[in-house]
């Protein structure tokens, strides 16, 4: 082998060593970078803030089962009672999860409200009674009356 390869030879190899090193170098700074993003603390506007907040009132809606409120509610609703509206205001898995829910509804009679109200009072904690309107009679002569209820489907006997 003349001079001229064997330098040959030793620079290619000094050339891989210094490409070798160089991306050995190059990795190390990426990770550091990854380091301290990962350390770096998020912060978020007030704006984002209310936004997270919908979202994980969203997956909570989605995990609440309605079709056991409806059932629930069902067997509370005096014969002559129409329901007009569902309104669910909040849920909250905390203390086994609970529910604020409006039911607008509408009587025959006046005396209907206060049915309803006693068969919700004798729903062993199921259901709470919290603000109870009754407005003036429909043209119909039906008592349209709207209740605010707390949930608590773990509610009934302990469960």
């Amino acid at each position: 082998m003349t001079e001229e390869t064997q330098v040959s030879a030793k620079a290619d190899a000094v050339k891989v060593r210094i490409e070798s090193q160089r991306l050995l170098a190059e990795a190390a700074k990426s990770e550091r970078e990854r380091k301290e993003r990962e350390q770096q603390q998020v912060f978020i506007t007030e704006q984002e803030a209310i936004q997270l907040a919908s979202a994980r009132m969203l997956i909570l809606q989605k995990t609440f089962v309605w079709n056991r409120l409806i059932a629930d509610l069902e067997q509370l609703v005096p014969h002559q009672v129409r329901i007009s509206a569902i309104k669910v205001d909040g849920i909250s898995q905390d203390e086994g999860g609970m529910a604020r829910v409006q039911v607008k509804a509408i009587g025959s009679a006046a005396e209907q409200m206060t049915e309803m109200m006693t068969k919700i009072e004798g729903s062993g904690g199921l259901f709470v009674t919290g603000q109870a309107d009754q407005e003036p009679l429909s043209d119909t002569g039906e008592t349209p009356f709207t209740l605010d209820l707390t949930y608590r489907p773990t509610g009934r006997n302990g469960q």
